[in-house]
């Protein structure tokens, strides 16, 4: 047997601190506000029935743990039927929006903290690092190589490669001075800035990025994060809830939305948390998670029967025509939409098991 892409136990343990939290918080977002609008709750659910075991209980709810690990629910009493005083469909339609919203709310709200969080522990400071060399170039006689990170050019630091490209510009003709660090020395070389370089080659001749530096961590206290995490979780928010308007107009291609089952984000995450200890930094596993966060929020908010956004949507068309659908019929179709949905699910983790231990190269 090939071995897999990340060692299994990186990758339960992976899925088991990202998913594991993130689906306890949003079933408990739907909880809470279900409790707050008065709506009797009969079982929390971990993973989908059957019912492996009792877990105890918070009043009237069942706090279980189910056979099928791909996600949770919640339980609520008279779902359907608007004549149980105490259930779900009696309440008004307001109340219901806010209590099927609350799940993904809370997973945004989840993400957010989240990047506060990477902030106050600390980011790493950008970088530029020289990942590719033109053969017979002014890098390359002067002995850089892929891996290099440049510190200073001509006495002037840089961190990111706008300033690279900037200085470099500026110094077209000229002969710089770029001290670049290399297995942890930083030393000095000569380097000529080509004023008329050849095509698909930089004035140095060099392919560069802006990468973290782990060795250089920045932290930020509590009203600097709150800052920077917003501004990181409204640009992340804003990508990743404008992808369907993007799709359609061609700015991004539709493979983006490719859907992800429980075995290829388990590896991602193992591979993410492999990655933090190999650092020694939690910035990129707490990343993940927030961007997991976020995806799950979008992903509940798809207008697709058995989904929060499908039930949102019988929701809004309740609201708007001024009586509700058929609760059986309402029912039908997000009893079809769950087989649908669990159905993917089960193609996905076959599929994604056979892509793991598949022989590279093959």
């Amino acid at each position: 047997m090939s071995e897999p892409m990340i060692g299994v136990p990186w990758g339960i343990l992976g899925f088991l601190l990202v998913l594991g939290p993130l689906i306890f918080f949003h079933e408990l977002g739907h909880l809470l506000t279900a409790k707050l609008g008065g709506v009797a709750v009969e079982e929390f659910g971990f993973g989908f029935p059957p019912r492996l075991v009792t877990l105890g209980r918070w009043g009237e709810t069942v706090l279980s743990l189910n056979a099928i690990p791909f996600g949770g629910f919640v339980r609520l009493r008279g779902e359907e039927d608007p004549e149980v005083p105490d259930g779900f469909a009696a309440r008004p339609w307001p109340w219901r929006l806010l209590i099927l919203a609350a799940g993904p709310l809370m997973n945004m709200l989840v993400a957010w903290g989240v990047l506060i969080l990477i902030f106050l522990l600390g980011v790493p400071a950008p970088r530029v690092q020289i990942q590719g060399v033109a053969s017979d170039s002014p890098a390359a006689r002067a002995g850089l190589r892929s891996g290099d990170l440049l510190i200073a050019m001509d006495g002037i630091p840089v961190s990111t490669t706008e300033e690279v490209r900037r200085l470099a510009q500026e110094r077209r003709g000229q002969t710089v001075i770029l001290r670049i660090r290399r297995d942890g020395v930083e030393r000095e070389v000569s380097v000529y800035v080509r004023p008329d370089p050849p095509p698909n080659q930089g004035a140095m001749g060099v392919i560069i990025a802006t990468v973290p530096d782990y060795q250089r961590i920045q932290r930020f206290g509590v009203p600097g994060a709150i800052v920077r995490g917003t501004a990181m979780f409204a640009t992340l928010t804003g990508q990743l809830f404008s992808l369907p308007a993007r799709i359609v107009l061609g700015l991004v291609p539709p493979s983006v939305l490719q859907p992800a089952g429980p075995i290829r984000i388990g590896a991602e995450a193992g591979e993410a948390l492999q990655a933090s200890v190999e650092v020694g930094s939690p910035n990129v596993f707490l990343t993940f998670t927030a961007l997991i966060s976020l995806a799950l929020a979008f992903t509940n908010l798809l207008p697709i029967p058995a989904l929060d956004g499908g039930r949102i949507l019988f929701v809004l068309v309740e609201a708007v025509r001024g009586r509700r659908v058929d609760p059986q019929r309402e029912r039908i179709v997000h009893l079809i939409g769950f087989f649908l949905l669990i159905t993917l699910l089960v193609f996905l983790t076959v599929r994604e098991a056979g892509e793991l231990l598949r022989p590279a190269g093959s």
